[in-house]
């Protein structure tokens, strides 16, 4: 630890002045958590011994934080001069380098507190550097391929390119990232600079390259230093329907900045067609346990599971992979859920869940991005209904979208209606004697569209009722199981009148319900007043911000 390839001793010297005028303070404003400075100590403390790191400073409050951090400081007496360059600067120290102990063979590796997304694989990569025959300096530099203008010596602004190209066709140059310049003590010393031929140079993605030289630079550092690795496991089939991509679609859709994987079941072909075309990584597995083994291989900081109720030997086996992971579960009435870290339940409560541990509540819910368009608006009820929309999920496996138009059709209903099939649902068995033009449409995207324009809706109890709250129109309920029955959500106070299983409602009670909803205009405004209430409460950005809050993430507010 500490040699550089050639056998000799390093030394990394960090220079940090107090003062800066595009960000007062700068070396001392707080990043990810620790002021600014202590990301390059850090990482220079896992490559060389702490008695190897040094900061040289003018500044008192810098010298603190430093040997707090475990390393050598050089405190100068005087402010550095802003015009004062880091060679001279370096050449000045290099007497007290060696009365620490530094030799004329040591590289002496300058690292820059401005460069906090630098690596310990790159600071052990320069000290490699120095094995190589020749190679007198090393420095870090970024790909930087752009058309570019200079002034002329008339003071005009002129090309400084032949031809106007696409980046990608302009000569490869690069430009420094402040990140690392790196020679022998000896060297350095004998020529009064740095930058000593030949030199070897290392190349920065761009993310590693971040140099903080303004506001917009922090925010880009503090993006950067706080993005997690999320490992999402979620499925779609018939029986489980499609309410679960949906939600996950909503929360990787507001957790885009993140390194996001979806994991999906081989042999569920429904999840793999609804994410095809997406922008997420997804990969699939054949069973939970070679999930677990992709877990173990990327060590995520939050692992979401949407799959309905776990097990607490699924939740162990999970930590078991990743220890440090957080867990959050979705609907989860499973003893699994009371062992994640995180219950968001929309729709049905978990008493075995401590509520400190828990989200619930329609309040919580996740929409399709194309749901958080704005706010509901009141809705404009009309005397007599024109346009009837059914919705029952992504699978309808009951067949209540049937039922309904049979319904429409025995009152005598001789509007428009808007049947919509998700990936999962069968073919629909339309009689030709219906009295009502029906329009069916497949797998629709524009969904907040649709459901604005209707005047009534049929839906099934899962998360469709929550979408048309969004949109503030009422609907008549039908649940397609039970399990739907346990939902919480689909009630007169949030503009849903709702009848119970679908299989147990008679066709006069559905007909009464029909009825009295297509006819009388004050219970339907009553309705719509509701949902537009209910609807209001909730936000895509509300609900990550809450689930992140609770399990100690830090998520910036300018996302």
């Amino acid at each position: 630890m500490g040699e550089a390839e050639d056998g000799s001793t390093a030394w990394v010297v960090i220079p940090a002045r107090g003062g800066s005028v595009g960000i007062p303070r700068k070396n001392l404003r707080r990043l990810g958590g620790k002021p600014l400075i202590r990301h390059v100590i850090d990482t220079a403390r896992k490559v060389l011994p702490p008695e190897h790191v040094v900061v040289v400073t003018d500044d008192v409050e810098i010298d603190a934080v430093a040997k707090a951090a475990g390393v050598e400081v050089i405190l100068e007496t005087t402010p550095t001069p802003s015009a004062e360059t880091l060679d001279t600067k370096i050449v000045r120290n290099l007497p007290e380098l060696r009365r620490r102990g530094a030799r004329d063979t040591d590289p002496v590796v300058t690292v820059q507190p401005t460069s906090p997304l630098l690596s310990a694989d790159t600071l052990s990569a320069a000290l490699r550097a120095f094995g190589s025959t020749g190679v007198a300096s090393v420095l870090t530099v970024a790909p930087d391929q752009h058309l570019r203008w200079r002034l002329s010596e008339s003071g005009s602004v002129v090309p400084a390119f032949t031809a106007r190209v696409n980046r990608q066709q302009l000569p490869l140059e690069y430009r420094e990232t402040g990140g690392i310049i790196a020679a022998r003590l000896g060297d350095i010393e004998a020529t009064q600079t740095r930058i000593i031929e030949p030199v070897e140079v290392i190349v920065l993605d761009a993310d590693e390259a971040v140099d903080i030289d303004s506001y917009a630079d922090l925010l880009t550092a503090a993006h950067l230093l706080s993005r997690m690795r999320v490992a999402i496991r979620v499925d779609a089939s018939r029986e489980l329907g499609m309410g679960h991509v949906y939600r996950m679609l909503a929360l990787v859709s507001e957790l885009a900045r993140h390194d996001i994987t979806v994991y999906l079941s081989a042999s569920e072909p429904l999840g793999q067609r609804f994410f095809e075309g997406t922008p997420y990584r997804v990969e699939l597995v054949e069973n939970e346990e070679a999930f677990h083994a992709r877990l173990r291989a990327s060590l995520p900081e939050l692992i979401v599971l949407d799959r309905l109720d776990t097990e607490t030997a699924e939740i162990a086996s999970i930590r078991a992979a990743s220890p440090n992971s957080r867990i959050v579960t979705f609907e989860d009435c499973g003893g699994g859920a009371a062992e994640a870290d995180l219950l968001v339940a929309e729709f049905v409560d978990n008493p075995s869940v401590p509520q400190e541990r828990k989200l619930t509540g329609i309040d919580y819910a996740l929409l399709a991005p194309s749901f958080e368009s704005g706010e509901p608006a009141a809705k404009r009820v009309v005397a007599e209904v024109h346009n009837v929309l059914v919705l029952f999920g992504g699978t309808d496996p009951s067949g209540l979208a049937n039922r309904a138009l049979g319904s429409l059709a025995r009152v005598g209903y001789v509007g428009d209606v808007t049947v919509a099939r998700g990936l999962g649902a069968g073919a629909l068995d339309l009689n030709s004697n219906l009295p009502f033009a029906v329009q069916v449409l497949d797998n629709v995207k524009n969904m907040p569209a649709l459901m604005s324009r209707a005047d009534l809706a049929f839906t099934s109890a899962g998360r469709t009722v929550i979408e048309l709250l969004s949109r503030g129109t009422p609907a008549i309920c039908l649940a397609q199981n039970a399990k739907e029955l346990t939902h919480n959500h689909a009630t007169e106070e949030n503009g849903v009148l709702a009848l119970g299983l679908g299989a147990s409602v008679s066709d006069e009670q559905l007909d009464a319900a029909t009825r009295s909803m297509l006819d009388d205009l004050e219970l339907r405004q009553s309705y719509a007043d509701r949902a537009v209430r209910a609807g209001k409460q909730r936000s895509n950005r509300k609900t990550l911000s809450a689930i992140l809050a609770r399990l100690g993430f830090e998520e910036l507010s300018v996302y």
